[in-house]
Formats: C-alpha cells, structure tokens, sequence
C-alpha cells in the first residue's frame, strides 16, 4: 500500500538562541480607562460662603471635561418632627438634625454611576451669593476655568483620554466634626475647610431673611 507523503508546514519559528527573528512584532491596543470619580465636600460653620462657591463650580469645571453633580447637605435634613429640641426650639444647627443614611445612600449611588435626584442646585433666599458673599469674584472664576481647561487638554492630550471626569461636590456644615458617621467620611476624597470672622459670619447670617424647608419657611429666632 502506498502511503502519501504529507510536507510540513511552514512556520515562522526561530530556534533559540538564534540571532534572526521572523516572528512580527504585535502591539495591543487598550482604551483609556475612564477617570476615577472624585468627590470633593465643602464645609465650615455657617455662612463661611460654601454655597457661594459650590454654586460656581459648574462654570469652573464645565462639560464635556467634566461632569460636575452638585449635593447640598441642607436638602437631607430630617423632617421637623424629628429634629432635636435645644432651650425649647429645633436645633438645626447640630448634626443629629441630618439624615446621614439617606444623605451616604445618595453618595454611594453618584459613585456607582447612577443618577442622583436629590441636592440639585436650589438656591435658598438670601443664602448662595446673597447677604454679602461669600463666593468668588467673577474675575477669579474666569481665571480659575482658564487656567482649568488649559491643564485638563494637557493632561487630557499626553494620556489619550477624552471620557469626562466625574466630580461630586458636596456643600455642607460639620461634615469633618467626629459624630458625623465614619462610613459617610470615608467616601469623601478632598475635604476642604472653608473659614470666616466671627463677625463677618454674624453678618451674613443676620442678613438673611430665611430659609426654605421641606414644610415651609424658617426664620431664625432673636438672638
């Protein structure tokens, strides 16, 4: 019987050792991984101008750069009924007056991608950019976006990237003070401190003519 004779394929396989390759180079091209999303909480005692700023970051760090979500604390206070009494009245200005589950809830689930209801910017009366400032002047802002965009397309252009960086603001009081829940804390990636004189604090606090609730409208009693 007579049996074929089968040639061996030809490969491209260079003995080791051998100075000569034929093998072809390969590169493997990834995409970019997207940024990490960043939050960022602004805090300080009241009237130190944190809603000021907060409400100009939008401008400073604009699309399609960036995707800023802004979450202001006041908007997860607990119901009235709920809120700690202090000399006979409510007690807004303590941490017990805020619903610190649903306010993590909420962090958790910007990080997680998903969109976020509540804190969308809602200026109170007489509170962002009112009873005297607080906020940045709109020279600084214009600055401060110039000087933003021409480092982003720098960074941007030497890393190949163009998925928009995802930035959380949150702006409230006592958020770094030790009652406030340490899971809720460790969420946090930049804190900033924001200060005032006593006196110009006592200031634009008086100057307000009151706030927006979930049930109407408070004003702060004498004294």
């Amino acid at each position: 019987m007579h049996c074929p004779i089968v040639q061996p394929k030809q490969t491209n396989w260079t003995p080791r050792g051998s100075s000569k390759s034929t093998r072809r180079p390969y590169h493997l091209h990834m995409p970019p991984s997207p940024p990490k999303p960043l939050t960022i909480a602004l805090s300080g005692l009241s009237s130190t101008g944190k809603s000021s700023i907060a409400s100009q970051l939008p401008s400073i760090f604009p699309p399609p750069l960036y995707a800023l979500t802004l979450l202001h604390v006041d908007d997860f206070y607990k119901p009235q009924a709920e809120l700690p009494l202090r000399d006979g009245l409510l007690d807004w200005d303590c941490t017990a007056s805020l619903d610190w589950p649903h306010l993590e809830a909420a962090v958790r689930k910007w990080r997680d991608g998903e969109p976020v209801d509540e804190g969308q910017v809602n200026p109170q009366p007489g509170c962002v950019g009112g009873a005297g400032g607080g906020g940045i002047t709109q020279a600084l802002a214009e600055e401060l976006r110039r000087e933003v965009r021409e480092k982003t397309m720098t960074s941007t252009e030497s890393k190949g990237g163009t998925t928009a960086q995802r930035i959380l603001v949150l702006d409230g009081f006592l958020l770094f003070t030790p009652s406030v829940p340490r899971s809720f804390v460790s969420l946090l990636d930049v804190k900033i401190l924001l200060r005032a004189p006593y006196e110009e604090a006592k200031r634009r606090r008086e100057a307000r003519s009151g706030y927006t609730t979930m049930e109407g409208w408070w004003e702060d009693p004498p004294g």
